[in-house]
Parts: C-alpha cells; sequence; structure tokens
C-alpha cells in the first residue's frame, strides 16, 4: 500500500494512524482529521468522513483500536495468536443477530454504543457512557470460538458469541436474541445447550428454558414473556382453521383452548394502512371462528406492560365465556 487512497483497503474503509503515516505526514493526517475529510471512530483509527459506519466496519475500527492490524502475530513465546477480534455486542452485531437495547424508540436504550473486543492481554477502556465505550476483554477462547469473516475480520463464533452476550444483556433482550437465533438456524439449540452446561451459566440456561424458535419478532418475543404466567397457553405462530380444516389465518400468540389470540405491530409502527386493512379483515374471519384477538405494539411491552396485560385477561375472559 503506498496511496492514500488505498488505505483501508483490506479492512473495510477503516484504517490506523501508523498505517497512515506511512504514505501522509502527521501535518497531512491532522489536516483531514480537522477538515472533517477523516473521521475518528477511536483513537488512533480512521475512516472517511461522512461514512456512516455498517457493523462489520465499526467492528474492524475497534479491533483495530485494540492493536488488531496486520493479524494473526507472534507473541513473545513464538506463538501464533489473534492481538484482537470483536466479541460481545460486536460480534453479535456482525453475525445479524438482534440486538432489543441497541436503539429502542420507545425506553431510550442506546446499546449501540457500547463495543467489546477481545485480545491476548487486557487493555485500557475507550470512552465512557452515556457516550461510546469500546471494552477490552481478556476471554479464555477454546476450539471452535473463532471465526473469520470473508473480509477478513476475526471475531467470535456465532455460539460463542451468544454465550457472552448472557453475560451483557438483559434477560429479556438475550432471549429475544436466542428466539432469532434460533428461528433463522443461526446457532444449533444442541451447541447452545452444550456452552451453558460447560460454562455453568446459568443466565444462558435460562434464557434457552424460556426460548422458543417458533416465535418470529422481538415483540412476539416480548409479549410472550410477559403473558406466560398468566396466560400458559399462548405459544407462537398458531394456525386458526376453519370448520372445513382450511387455514384462515396464523396469529403471532395463540391459544387454542381459549381461542385467544395476540399480534403484535412492528417496533416502529405498523406497516401502512394496506397492512391495517389486511389486519381488520384477517380479526373479522378469525371472530366469525369464535376466536378473540388483542393487539399489541412495542410500547406495550416495553413500557405500558401492565396495561397491556390487563387488557389481554380481559380479552381472554370474553373468549372463555
Amino acid at each position: 500500500m503506498h496511496r492514500v487512497q488505498d488505505l483501508g483497503a483490506r479492512t473495510r474503509g477503516v484504517w490506523t494512524r501508523a498505517a497512515a503515516l506511512r504514505v501522509a505526514s502527521p501535518a497531512v493526517v491532522r489536516a483531514r482529521v480537522a477538515s472533517g475529510t477523516w473521521q475518528r471512530p477511536w483513537p488512533g483509527v480512521y475512516a472517511d468522513g461522512g461514512l456512516v459506519l455498517d457493523a462489520e466496519q465499526r467492528a474492524f475500527a475497534a479491533v483495530l483500536a485494540s492493536g488488531g492490524e496486520d493479524q494473526p502475530r507472534r507473541d513473545a513465546q513464538g506463538r501464533v495468536r489473534l492481538r484482537a477480534l470483536a466479541c460481545g455486542r460486536t460480534a453479535a452485531r456482525v453475525h445479524g443477530f438482534v440486538l432489543i437495547d441497541d436503539d429502542d424508540p420507545v425506553t431510550g436504550a442506546r446499546e449501540h454504543l457500547q463495543d467489546e473486543v477481545a485480545g491476548w492481554e487486557h487493555g485500557r477502556h475507550l470512552g465512557q457512557l452515556p457516550g461510546p465505550v469500546l471494552r477490552r476483554r481478556q476471554p479464555v477462547l477454546e476450539d471452535g470460538d473463532l471465526a473469520l469473516a470473508p473480509s477478513g475480520l476475526w471475531l467470535t463464533s456465532r455460539a460463542r458469541t451468544v454465550a457472552d452476550c448472557a453475560g451483557l444483556l438483559s434477560s429479556e433482550a438475550l432471549v429475544c436474541l436466542v428466539d432469532d437465533a434460533l428461528h433463522r438456524g443461526l446457532v444449533p439449540l444442541a451447541e447452545l445447550e452444550r456452552r451453558a452446561e460447560g460454562a455453568r451459566s446459568p443466565v444462558l440456561g435460562q434464557a434457552l428454558l424460556l426460548a422458543d424458535a417458533r416465535a418470529e419478532s422481538p415483540g412476539e418475543t416480548l409479549a410472550r414473556l410477559l403473558l406466560r404466567r398468566v396466560l400458559p397457553g399462548l405459544v407462537p405462530q398458531v394456525r386458526v382453521r376453519d370448520r372445513a380444516g382450511r387455514i384462515v389465518a396464523r396469529v403471532d400468540l395463540g391459544d387454542e383452548v381459549l381461542r385467544l389470540a395476540v399480534e403484535m405491530d412492528g417496533r416502529r409502527g405498523h406497516a401502512g394502512w394496506a397492512r391495517v386493512a389486511d389486519d381488520h379483515r384477517r380479526d373479522a374471519g378469525t371472530t366469525a371462528l369464535g376466536w378473540r384477538t388483542e393487539r399489541g405494539t412495542w410500547w406495550d411491552v416495553r413500557r405500558g406492560q401492565a396495561a397491556f396485560v390487563r387488557r389481554v385477561l380481559t380479552r381472554a375472559g370474553h373468549a372463555a365465556a
């Protein structure tokens, strides 16, 4: 690499100060940062100004800020090792896992500002909440814990990332992550069970007991967790059939004994008037078969839980009558 325009060519458009100084003077580097031509995600790491870094680019920035350039390397004992790799929430974003507290319009949660990197030695954490924070950890990694993305980014494997998130996320956020990962087939349940038992992780073990691979959205998972103690018969993705056995609807949560359905809207509102009309038509069809439907929103399961439970229980009473 001998030109400024080649910086970041092997690291998704993110590069270190050391790499920049190989092709430009300190004065040029300072001028580009001062003018906004370059941005500085972390000390000693740059990217083009105005670029909104995606999950993988942010992971590269965190790894490079932790000494993870030109990996693998040899340590003092001559062993070939990785100096830094993405883990925790940072790896979860690259793997595409659901993180409900990364950016929640209802609760105001902003965990997208938090990143984690694993390395062969402890490092000083960067930043401070409520701003961006980069935590550097020194975990014990085993066979099967590492993954290499096509871009060249080193990160923890999917299963190890889920296990690590058990120590970082709230219990409901962890179940949402596990539900989604199982539903999309990103991680085998048996592998997560093995890790929960091997690591003696009661948090992950409890999340696996509550998880359900049939769940199709975080809102559906949160509603199920909220209602499970008062209406244990509600299960995900129930098919409602007419008297001839034909499927007339598939509901987010349903209790076939009570003929009760709970439907959840998306976390940022409903998908337009056409979707609302479809919902009304479907509700009319299930009502004709003796079902009652209560609809919930992201607000209901994040802030208005008590009122939502009361509404569903009232609807359940109507259904049972």
